[in-house]
């Protein structure tokens, strides 16, 4: 059996799921850490000085 290097199994997995979005690779919980993280940001409307 030939074994695939680590670059090889690299690209090949991101040729396959290149369509796909980068959240979508993670699992439910690595996703629902990542929305916890964003949220925790107010969001603001910069001023503007003029």
């Amino acid at each position: 059996m030939k074994r695939s290097t680590a670059r090889q199994f690299y690209q090949q997995y991101f040729s396959a799921t290149k369509g796909s979005s980068w959240l979508a690779r993670r699992c439910a919980e690595q996703r629902l850490k990542t929305l916890e993280e964003l949220m925790q940001w107010d969001v603001t409307t910069p001023t503007s000085s003029r």
